[in-house]
């Protein structure tokens, strides 16, 4: 009974492990770990709603030659999400081609991809893809039973790719399943109740992490669904019109200011960034009262030649628990490291608070004869 006791804590916290970190990728607006392709472009390696196991950017390290991606696309398929692997690499970009694929996405009128573009890159094994057969039929049926019961219970004018609203339908459901399965085993668990007498207590320390992700999840909603990437597009001309900053001498710079609004109801700490190369942003860090605007002045580089060029700027926004150069400093070392710090300062004392009041050892949950 102790080991299948501890095996059984084992896999509860691997799965509380795996359940926060697909919530925390899709708040943090990235596609869930575990995704699939709808074509035949990655062939042989991926049929039609087979998945794949992904890394979303932030954590993924290096991009290089090999590496399979999903990237928001521009043009092929009408843009949204495109699963490719990279075959090379310029000064403007990534190229890109599908396994199954005569042609790159640049000879398809994909322009070079940006870092800022790639949400996951596949994890592989020696070169080979960790494959899940089948998992889009899955998913597609998960998501009409969630998308069913969002109607069902009146959240579906919010959104059912709402976070807030998947993380409390998918409680919901689990919530009623647990409820459910109790009613139907309850005959069988009296016969057994001394051999569970272990189930009846729970670790507080398990209690503790569930109450960190559920205060966690909308406080970083409320910082991650308004930050994300943004192009910048130049033209390198001749002659650039003096009035438009879309434009200039091949070479050459223009020179504005761009606004940004607080879109949350909570004052924030905004840092605008580059995210390709040809950007220089200044006053990256700024704090914007809720609804209020801020200002940063931008220089946008053009192509050596004549044409068009792509340029990426980075929005990321902060709770401003701690000072604003605080924040920029633990930014610019990793977003995820501001991120973590700025969610300690509720994790800490939080902590503390039930430690005093609660303890860390087992919750007795109800009697057993």
């Amino acid at each position: 009974m102790v080991v299948r006791s501890a095996v059984g804590t084992v896999i509860t916290v691997v799965l509380v492990v795996i359940a926060v970190f697909v919530l925390g990728s899709i708040v943090a607006g990235y596609p869930a770990p575990v995704s699939y392709v709808e074509t035949d472009s990655m062939q042989p390696q991926l049929d039609p709603n087979d998945g794949f196991v992904g890394v979303p950017r932030p954590l993924a390290g290096d991009i290089s030659q090999g590496d399979v991606v999903t990237y928001r696309a521009k043009q092929i398929g009408g843009g949204g999400l495109t699963t490719h692997r990279i075959i090379d690499r310029t000064d403007e970009g990534y190229i890109t081609k599908g396994d199954n694929n005569g042609f790159n996405d640049t000879a398809a009128g994909e322009p070079p991809v940006k870092r800022a573009q790639i949400e996951l890159v596949a994890v592989q094994n020696q070169g080979e893809l960790i494959v899940i057969e089948n998992i889009g039929e899955v998913t597609l049926a998960i998501q009409s039973f969630l998308g069913a019961v969002i109607a069902a219970i009146g959240l579906e004018s919010i959104g059912a790719t709402n976070p807030g609203v998947l993380v409390t339908v998918v409680g919901l459901v689990l919530v009623v399943g647990g409820e459910a399965y109790d009613a139907v085993t309850a005959d069988n668990k009296r016969s057994i109740s001394r051999s569970l007498a272990d189930r009846d207590r729970i670790d507080s320390r398990l209690v503790l992490i569930g109450l960190l992700v559920v205060v966690s999840l909308p406080l970083l909603s409320v910082m991650m669904l308004p930050s994300g990437t943004t192009d910048m597009s130049i033209l390198g001309t001749e002659s650039p019109a003096t009035d438009d900053p879309s434009q200039a001498a091949p070479g050459n710079f223009s020179k504005s200011n761009l606004s940004f609004e607080n879109p949350q109801p909570v004052p924030m700490v905004l840092i605008v960034e580059p995210a390709s190369d040809g950007l220089d942003i200044y006053n990256q860090t700024r704090f914007v009262g809720a609804g209020e605007t801020a200002s940063a002045t931008v220089r946008v580089h053009a192509p050596a030649e004549t044409g068009w060029a792509v340029r990426v700027r980075s929005e990321q926004y902060y709770l401003p628990l701690l000072p604003p150069s605080v924040i920029h400093g633990l930014h610019s070392i990793h977003p995820i490291l501001a991120l973590t710090a700025v969610l300690s300062v509720i994790w800490i004392p939080t902590g503390i608070i039930y430690w005093f009041t609660v303890g860390f050892g087992y919750i007795k949950l109800r009697d057993v004869n």
